[in-house]
């Protein structure tokens, strides 16, 4: 089993802190990150209440998916202690099959149909 790192980003956002956040996940743990960004109806503005980054740690990776976890939890702090008002950011984990390790594009949660 391969296991799926999402960073959700809750709040107040700048334009840049997107990229930002990407930027230092990915000098914390080298994964192939993705960004969605989630938009609220009905939301002035952008919209944007949400971004999730997402990256699947597969089992051939040579960092260990808990030290993964813990270099991206050390990134998001940092990221959080650089803001006046950060927003909320959770990590959360999730075992998924080996397949979806391997698959390209983005991996993240999809937003419903209909």
């Amino acid at each position: 089993m391969a296991v799926k790192i999402s960073v959700s980003v809750k709040g107040p956002t700048g334009l840049d802190d997107a990229d930002r956040m990407l930027g230092e996940l990915k000098e914390a743990a080298d994964l192939p990150w993705s960004v969605r960004e989630v938009e609220e109806e009905g939301a002035l503005g952008s919209g944007i209440v949400e971004i999730v980054i997402v990256a699947v740690v597969g089992k051939t990776v040579e960092l260990g998916v808990s030290a993964a976890v813990d270099a991206v939890k050390q990134a998001v702090e940092r990221w959080r202690s650089e803001r006046l008002d950060p927003p909320d950011v959770t990590v959360a984990t999730e075992s998924v099959p080996d397949a979806e390790a391997g698959s390209e594009g983005p991996v993240g949660p999809q937003e419903p149909e209909g």
